[in-house]
């Protein structure tokens, strides 16, 4: 297993690099100039604007600008009076106007994405890195809840229909499926928001929680109530995925020879449906769980949205709309990651799940 999981994760670096490769591209395509986002100001003459552009290497081929974004400037950089100190240098991180002139000071050293060092935010003038992990808690606690919850009621739900297959809660349960699938979780966030929190009055409009003294959150239990909606619109979605997965393939496992056996073994029904058939059919949730990881990120940038959760996926959401790039790239490369970790969770769990499946 150890060597499968280490050859996964050298398979997994051409994906990684490759996608921050298009990432870039991307971004280094959109239309305006990163000088124009960060400088345009009454007080900056059109020549300061050009220096500033050399400085960050905005005009520099794309394969340079690219490799300083990834590894960092100082393999660019030289000695050129003899004095020890490489003072010859690109340097595109975000400079900062420290005396308030609005002329920003030379920019510092860029260590690369590589090295942890994703750049300053444009809009809030501080580590991506610090921005993504102040956020992180809040998109991992709605995450791991929606997850949690689809698992706790599409699986269940999915035997059930498959037992009852033909039957008033196999037909509901389809159409129900159909339905939450189909609806736009910001459709259905705002429905949620007029009933229960604008007619009803019984949950909260929006945000995690009502900060305390300290500046920071309660403990989990005593807010659970800002958790309940972004966490049904969320999991809504995933509980039609895995109950229509599960109904399918629990109705395959039913026909085997060892589930009839188990029957005339007397064995009671929900011995046989829930230990015997449901682990079997376990294998599609399996496969599942790589792509609801990605799914949870882009379900957060609206959920988040609707809500206004403070976390990674307003964050982005907020970063797409002001143009700031630092912020929007470093999250797309955190996501990607928690995606490629996901596909390699998937194919663990078939371990864990079916012992018959073998990896060499």
């Amino acid at each position: 297993m150890l060597k499968y999981i280490i050859r996964r994760l050298i398979q997994a670096i051409p994906t990684f690099f490759g996608i921050t490769l298009f990432t870039y591209l991307l971004l280094w395509l959109a239309p305006g100039s990163v000088v124009e986002r960060l400088y345009l100001a009454p007080n900056i003459k059109a020549e300061t604007r050009e220096r500033l552009a050399k400085q960050l290497g905005i005009n520099d081929p794309f394969h340079i600008q690219y490799l300083r974004w990834l590894a960092g400037d100082d393999w660019l950089r030289w000695d050129t009076d003899g004095d020890g100190i490489s003072d010859a240098a690109f340097t595109p991180l975000v400079p900062l106007d420290e005396d308030d002139d609005g002329i920003p000071e030379p920019p510092g050293d860029n260590y690369g994405i590589l090295r942890g060092d994703f750049g300053r935010s444009f809009v809030k003038k501080q580590p991506v890195m610090d921005i993504f992990l102040a956020n992180l808690p809040a998109t991992l606690e709605l995450g791991i809840a929606a997850v949690v919850t689809a698992l706790a009621i599409g699986i269940p739900v999915g035997v059930l229909s498959a037992v009852t297959r033909g039957r008033a809660f196999d037909n509901i349960s389809r159409v129900l499926a159909v339905i939450f699938d189909a609806i736009p979780n910001f459709w259905l966030g705002y429905i949620l928001l007029a009933i229960f929190g604008v007619w009803l009055k019984i949950a909260p409009i929006g945000g995690r929680c009502v900060v305390n003294l300290y500046g920071t959150c309660p403990p989990l239990f005593e807010r659970l109530i800002y958790l309940v909606l972004p966490t049904v619109v969320l999991a809504a979605g995933f509980v039609a995925l895995f109950s229509r997965y599960v109904r399918t393939s629990t109705l395959e496992v039913l026909s085997e020879d060892y589930i009839r056996t188990a029957r005339a073994k007397g064995l009671a029904p929900q011995v046989v449906n829930f230990r015997h058939a449901m682990r079997n059919a376990m294998i599609p949730v399996a496969t599942l769980l790589g792509p609801i990881i990605t799914n949870v990120w882009a379900g957060a940038i609206v959920i988040e949205t609707v809500f206004a959760w403070p976390g990674v996926g307003r964050i982005a959401y907020n970063a797409a709309v002001q143009q700031d790039y630092p912020v929007v790239m470093g999250i797309v490369i955190f996501a990607s990651l928690g995606t490629i970790l996901g596909f390699l969770l998937s194919d663990i769990l078939y371990v864990l799940i079916d012992p018959r499946i073998r990896i060499d």
